[in-house]
């Protein structure tokens, strides 16, 4: 794209637009190109400059329905590389008011994390959001996190569309700032109210009279050229499909100022600078910087003393493949204009090839698919294989590729963002240039500074943490010199490994660098048996982020209608939705043991005014799904009617009942919402509510919440009568179930699987470089939809998206 190309060199294209035309001749070149290396990059130079954290996230499907386990792998880049600094992952399920349902964590390995997670089995469940995030990533987003939309889908149900009459349209000139008497590229969107694009014509108009038409190009987009002039007004007037008129006045602008243009040419990025004649003399010299991913590629001087236009180019071989910003600084090293632009060196790619050698679509056909690479480097990607009539049937729909090259680093929805690297035509190339000048680059700023030193807090450690807060009433000898404690670590599945714990003064204990799944047993080992006795009564956390705030805003603005995808599911068996959420009789009847269940578990724990009475009790040792919640207060949400409940994740919640406070009792002594919040899911076992009209029992004015942690000490004995303290691990995964039908087994019952293969971690090496999946139909399916996603050891990327 040229500037020539929209008029301003070309005399037959010329338009007054109220303002003078042509161009200045360009002259005085003196760019001076440097390339800094990694780890060599001048900070002070580019401010803005930062090296950000990318995560993409491939499900297993693109359709659940409520109570569905959803399968994930997440891969993690920073900087372009693989090298992501985070150990701990973090994947969590959000309603589409920002509220929190459930939480797992995982271990970060060759930068990718994998795992599984439930999906509420509530009814009328609307779609979800899922946020994944490291420590980095949620300091760099202030809290947002990567934010991933997942279809759920129900029997009758039909999500009506938001009003999309409203148009929402946005000019955005080129570099930042429209300055009268300079050339500008100015780029326009028009959008619904769900941000899908609307495509429009117009024209632009300087008292009452028509200067030029426009119309959008690509996906409610387009770009015109202008040269305004100082005093006059500029008016946009459209035309919508739906044939209503729309205007507006056009940006308003800045009488004096620098402006930069870029295009285009073969091998490089040439850049235009100008200024007006009038500007201040900090703006006469100039620094220009080029970045990809925060890493600084191309500098030039640029000095408009004694001329007011300039040239360049942005030499662009041997560069990554990604979003390059191009930003001028003045003298005082001030931003004053900036473009994004897109470099494509086709150079992201790693080749997997498909050999599907038994393709059988009968009713639990056995089907094998032939993977390989001729690649000798190590690479790590995932597969999913699913019943082609549960997909979304989207062409175009981010993954891995658009994701982490173009998505996920700016703002705003774009529509079909794999179409832009469907081919280098200049069509799309156009296309794509029009998304870098009408989304903005990036940008959290640390606005809210409650949040800011919130985040600071935390620590980032090395995978899982055996971390023993100060106690005051035990001292570890002289100091941790002198002071010899170990740990047996024994996992969930009763592996068990001996570990050194390094100890402090205060009566702290570390060890971080672990992994385990699941509740871990802790057995502490030291020569005094007074301070190993006084270990179990420390509170231990496992290191993980366990308090952030729900986000604060709907998600609602977010969930338009996706083209051509009809949430009424004609096509949809009626047995795809229903499959794995049946209650059967015998889960009814164990359900129905509930309360004989709680009564026992009553008389273990409690005594005098707690025994019996009036209350809602929740036997939450045996709830599988307990543990998915982050604290106490975030499971009681919405389970107990008029109990009032906020801040239910954070380190300070509140409860109230009937506008009074109510009171907590821990293990029958009286507690308060900081100590119970401090306390671990997997630590509880049982907890009474009692209505407010029983609070004058126990002293109280309100309502009181009974907790019991296990055993009603926070430790426990085995079998063998040891001491033992619980501490969280990773969350577990659950296994993918894939039948063998050869076998002989599970032939009786109806097949209805939507996914039919999941493998989160297939790695190819210079050893290995075939692989072969085997899969078994369901009893519906009639095509399949195969999805291939992974990087390598380079940072090189694959997606392969085919329905068979």
């Amino acid at each position: 794209m040229t500037l020539s190309k929209y008029g301003i060199f070309k005399k037959s294209q010329k338009h007054a637009l109220c303002g003078r035309l042509g161009f200045i001749i360009m002259i005085n070149f003196l760019c001076h190109p440097s390339f800094a290396q990694d780890g060599d990059l001048k900070t002070q130079d580019f401010q803005d400059r930062q090296k950000f954290s990318k995560i993409y996230v491939h499900l297993d499907r693109d359709n659940y329905v409520p109570g569905d386990t959803v399968w994930f792998k997440a891969y993690l880049v920073r900087a372009g590389n693989i090298k992501e600094a985070s150990r701990n992952f973090y994947f969590e399920i959000y309603t589409t008011d920002g509220h929190l349902e459930r939480r797992v964590t995982a271990p970060i390995y060759e930068s990718t994390a994998s795992g599984s997670i439930i999906l509420p089995d509530t009814k009328d469940l609307q779609d979800v959001y899922c946020r994944a995030y490291t420590l980095n990533f949620l300091k760099e987003t202030k809290g947002k996190g990567y934010i991933k939309r997942i279809t759920v889908s129900q029997i009758n149900v039909s999500k009506t569309s938001q009003d999309s009459t409203t148009v929402l349209p946005r000019f955005l000139p080129e570099g930042g700032y429209w300055i009268d008497g300079l050339p500008s590229l100015v780029a326009f969107s028009f959008t619904d109210n769900s941000d899908m694009p609307v495509n429009v014509t117009g024209v632009v108009k300087c008292n009452g009279k028509v200067l030029a038409d426009f119309k959008t190009q690509h996906d409610g987009m387009g770009s015109m050229t202008m040269i305004p002039e100082a005093g006059k007004e500029y008016i946009a007037e459209w035309k919508t499909a739906d044939g209503l008129d729309h205007h507006m006045e056009l940006p308003q602008r800045k009488h004096h100022g620098v402006g930069i243009h870029v295009n285009d040419v073969r091998d490089g990025k040439k850049f235009f600078v100008y200024r007006t004649k009038l500007v201040d003399e900090n703006d006469k010299n100039l620094t220009l910087i080029a970045t990809i991913d925060g890493y600084q590629i191309y500098e030039a001087k640029i000095n408009l003393s004694q001329s007011e236009a300039i040239n360049g180019v942005v030499p662009l071989k041997d560069l990554p493949t990604g979003i390059m910003e191009i930003k001028l600084l003045n003298a005082a090293g001030v931003p004053i204009a900036g473009r994004l632009t897109f470099v494509n060196n086709l150079n992201y790619f790693f080749e997997v090839d498909t050999q599907f050698t038994t393709v059988d679509k009968r009713k639990r056909g056995l089907n094998q698919i032939l993977l390989s690479v001729k690649d000798t480097l190590r690479s790590n990607i995932s597969v999913s294989i699913s019943d082609y009539n549960w997909s979304n049937h989207a062409n175009w729909d981010d993954n891995i590729i658009s994701n982490l090259l173009l998505t996920g680093e700016l703002r705003g929805k774009i529509v079909n963002p794999y179409y832009y690297f469907s081919n280098k035509i200049d069509s799309v190339s156009g296309a794509l240039d029009l998304v870098m000048l009408t989304h903005g680059w990036r940008k959290y700023e640390w606005t809210d500074t409650t949040w800011k030193q919130t985040v600071n807090s935390f620590v980032d450690h090395n995978y899982l943490a055996i971390d023993g807060k100060k106690n005051a009433g035990l001292k570890l000898s002289k100091g941790p010199s002198d002071t010899d404690i170990s740990v047996i670590i024994q996992a969930a599945d009763s592996s068990s490994v001996l570990v050194p714990l390094e100890t402090g003064k205060s009566g702290t204990f570390f060890k971080d660098g672990l992994i385990f799944y699941g509740d871990a047993k802790l057995y502490f080992r030291t020569r005094d048996k007074t301070i190993q006795e006084g270990l179990y009564k420390i509170p231990i956390s496992n290191g993980l982020i366990d308090s952030i705030q729900t986000l604060n805003y709907s998600l609602k603005e977010e969930l338009p209608e996706l083209p051509g995808y009809n949430k009424k599911l004609f096509s949809i068996p009626v047995e795809y939705i229903l499959n794995g959420n049946v209650k059967t009789l015998k889960e009814v009847r164990i359900q129905a043991k509930a309360l004989p269940e709680n009564e026992k578990v009553d008389k273990i724990y409690t005594s005098g005014v707690f025994s019996g009475g009036i209350s809602k009790n929740f036997n939450i040792g045996n709830d599988k799904k307990a543990e998915t919640f982050v604290s106490l207060f975030q499971y009681l949400l919405g389970k107990i009617p008029g109990l009032e409940i906020s801040n239910a994740i954070s380190l300070n919640p509140t409860a109230t009942w009937r506008r009074d406070s109510v009171t907590f009792f821990l293990n029958n002594q009286k507690s308060s919402a900081y100590d119970i919040r401090s306390i671990g899911m997997t630590e509880f076992d049982y907890v009474k509510v009692y209505d407010p009209s029983m609070g004058g029992i126990f002293g109280a004015s309100g309502g009181v919440i009974a907790v019991y942690t296990k055993k009603g000490r926070g430790y426990d004995f085995d079998s063998q009568g040891n001491k033992y303290a619980t501490i969280r691990g990773y969350s577990p995964v659950i296994k993918f179930y894939s039948p063998r039908y050869a076998t002989g087994v599970n032939l009786a019952n109806p097949d209805y699987r939507k996914t039919l293969y999941w493998n989160p971690n297939i790695i190819f090496n210079k050893k290995m470089k075939e692989y072969v999946i085997r899969f078994y139909n369901n009893d519906l399916a009639n095509r399949f939809k195969l999805v291939i996603e992974g990087l390598n050891s380079n940072g090189r990327l694959t997606h392969i998206e085919k329905i068979f």
